[in-house]
């Protein structure tokens, strides 16, 4: 058995002056060394759950988005390698949960989906990670069916000249290797951010010592300049690069590029009349460009050499005013997105032919142009009651750019409704609340690839849960209970592979967190969703099953230990060939079982160690939201789904000057 061994090395913060963000408390000048999250990232208001990305999670440290949102309960990550998961929430991803990148969206290039919005960012170059769970929500775009997930940078005030340094690296077995650097330094005129990373493993073993084709290698780097005159008034300019690659056991085909270039600006005045809090305007624009084939990084299988080049551009613009009037903080907007595919691919007997791709004019594919507007309201009805609601309007224009015009296929225009209401009670240390919620989305890239004639899929949602927080105990319970009209189900066992359905869902999560004595804790998290197609009477595809983790952990501000028990239960309802543009169902899964451990011991005050062991046991197991293994190296069996990693062993050393 082959254990994975890694060492992070951070310097979080050599700090003069102060920095603040104009929605956020004053930052300290160093930071100092947090708790390790074990994966039950917990309610923090009503249907939202907000994350640090500079917090040490178990199990091992995020390499890309989706690596983070797996400590979220209710989200599940569909595997096709060792990085790039697909996420979902409540068993729904892709276009029916909206990723933003600083309030831009993000959109990958794969019509296989090798490259989900989420490869592209990682999480330490951002400072917030906000999960909005249902339709509750009409600022973040349309079709926001299961959510929205924002990855968020805070504009800096600087009230004297400050200068921060971040950095960081980590080294393990199968290859792995991470480094990070992130600089900030500005005055009261203006800021400027720096953040650069590098991510790249080899192929992990599972718990039957089985390697997986899952290696990769992936560099990015972000900046972000803005100017400040006084704390009321921002102008920042933001780069975005990212460039990798990676292997895939789940197709004939790796990704050998992952390129994205995006840049935006955004003007921000504050305060500018007792009613008019704020006037925000923000532009953005990306570049994705992918190449995948069955050469580069794998021995070729057959005798054809295959390459495909497909591209995507999206600029998005947005303007937000924000109303205080009286009771009611108003947020007033529109936002427009232009999304634009091409296509271009070559084979052959050897290389040189599949190569030839790049000699060859890109093809249009598809194109999406959408403008919305909004209204969402946030009205204080008393000193313990808030009435939050909104409405939503948008027009989708989407053209199939290779179809001849008289094709009535060639443009379609989709009108989409969404808005919510939902009632906040705050008492002393309870909050209750329920909301009812209803999105509509129009048919995206993916889907209409297998169907152009689709209808838009509407979620009607009701949300209700409760908040407690008293002294030793928290905790939160969520539920929903929603009806889909015209779900689009992606089913591969008929022609055409998308069509539309009616559905229905419930399931919740519940999470507590007890400080059992002084120094000890004991916390919980469930999570649960049901999924039927009443169209058919048979289970909806691609839904997760009931999941519950229980930590044990010792903290006494010096030294902390804590242990970590992953329940998954078998999956049994399921509806095989059937499910969403990220994965199908393959059949039942089995149940398991997996428990991990993390130490941590604050060496001095500006240092801190800690180390882990993911899957203890070295348990060989799948989850049921995954993908089929298409690829097994070397003399490996097909064991059906990709197999999750076995144990691997981590440390990281944290110092903060």
């Amino acid at each position: 058995m082959k254990h994975h061994y890694i060492v992070t090395l951070g310097l979080p913060l050599l700090g003069l002056g102060t920095a603040h963000a104009n929605d956020d408390p004053v930052y300290p000048a160093t930071t100092v060394a947090t708790p390790i999250t074990i994966t039950a990232s917990a309610l923090s208001a009503p249907g939202e759950v907000r994350l640090d990305p500079d917090s040490p999670v178990q199990p091992i440290p995020a390499a890309d988005g989706a690596g983070l949102l797996k400590t979220v309960p209710g989200i599940s990550i569909t595997r096709k390698g060792g990085m790039a998961g697909d996420p979902l929430l409540r068993g729904l991803g892709g276009s029916r949960l909206s990723v933003t990148s600083d309030g831009n969206y993000v959109l990958g290039g794969c019509a296989g989906r090798m490259d989900p919005p989420t490869a592209y960012l990682f999480p330490r170059s951002f400072d917030e990670v906000v999960i909005t769970k249902g339709p509750q929500t009409v600022t973040q775009g349309p079709g926001l069916v299961a959510g929205s997930v924002q990855f968020k940078r805070r504009p800096r005030y600087y009230a004297e000249p400050g200068f921060m340094l971040d950095g960081g690296m980590t080294t393990g077995s199968a290859d792995r290797f991470d480094a990070f650097a992130a600089l900030e330094a500005g005055n009261s005129m203006g800021y400027m951010r720096l953040n650069a990373n590098h991510n790249e493993a080899g192929n992990y073993q599972d718990g039957s010592g089985n390697r997986i084709n899952s290696a990769y290698n992936k560099d990015s780097q972000s900046v972000q300049l803005g100017l400040t005159p006084d704390e009321l008034s921002l102008l920042e300019l933001s780069y975005d690069r990212s460039r990798g690659e990676a292997a895939y056991a789940d197709r004939s085909m790796d990704g050998s590029k992952f390129d994205r270039d995006a840049w935006g600006v955004k003007l921000e005045r504050q305060a500018i009349t007792p009613w008019l809090s704020k006037l925000q305007l923000q532009f953005g624009h990306s570049e994705v460009d992918h190449v995948m084939d069955n050469y580069s990084l794998r021995p070729l299988e057959g005798m054809m050499y295959k390459a495909m080049n497909p591209d995507r551009s999206t600029d998005t613009a947005r303007l937000l005013a924000e109303l205080n009037l009286g009771t009611h903080q108003t947020q007033v907007g529109m936002d427009w997105m232009q999304d634009a595919h091409r296509v271009r691919m070559a084979m052959g007997m050897n290389k040189a032919a599949a190569n030839a791709y790049r000699n060859q004019p890109r093809k249009d594919n598809q194109s999406f142009n959408n403008m919305g507007m909004f209204v969402e309201d946030d009205w204080l009805l008393s000193d313990k009651q808030r009435l939050i609601s909104g409405v939503r309007l948008d027009k989708t224009e989407a053209r199939f750019e290779q179809l001849p015009a008289s094709s009535s296929l060639k443009e379609q225009n989709y009108y989409l409704h969404a808005g919510f209401v939902r009632l906040e009670h705050s008492q002393q240390d309870w909050t209750w609340y329920a909301g009812y919620g209803q999105a509509e989305r129009a048919p995206d890239f993916w889907e209409r690839n297998r169907n152009g004639e689709l209808n838009t899929e509407t979620n009607h949602q009701l949300d209700a849960g409760v908040l407690y927080r008293k002294g030793n105990l928290s905790g939160s319970v969520s539920v929903f209970a929603g009806y889909v009209d015209d779900f689009i189900l992606v089913d591969n066992t008929t022609l055409p592979q998308a069509r539309n359905i009616n559905a229905r869902r419930f399931g919740g999560e519940a999470e507590v967190s007890w400080r059992v004595a002084d120094d000890w804790t004991l916390a919980s998290n469930l999570s649960y969703t049901h999924g039927q197609n009443l169209s058919n009477d048979i289970p909806l595809g691609q839904t997760p099953p009931l999941e519950l983790n229980t930590t044990l952990g010792y903290d006494n501000g010096t030294q902390e230990v804590a242990l970590l028990m992953r329940n998954v239960a078998a999956q049994h309802r399921f509806a095989e060939g059937q499910g969403n543009i990220i994965g199908q169902d393959t059949g039942p899964s089995a149940g398991f079982t997996v428990f991990s451990l993390n130490a941590g011991w604050q060496l001095t005050p500006t240092v801190k160690l800690a180390a882990g062991i993911d899957n203890l046991l070295d348990k060989d197991y799948s989850e049921f939201i995954n993908k089929q293994e298409a690829y097994p190296l070397g003399d490996n069996p097909v064991t059906g789904r990709i197999s999750e990693p076995g144990r691997q062993w981590w440390a990281e050393v944290q110092i903060s000057l």
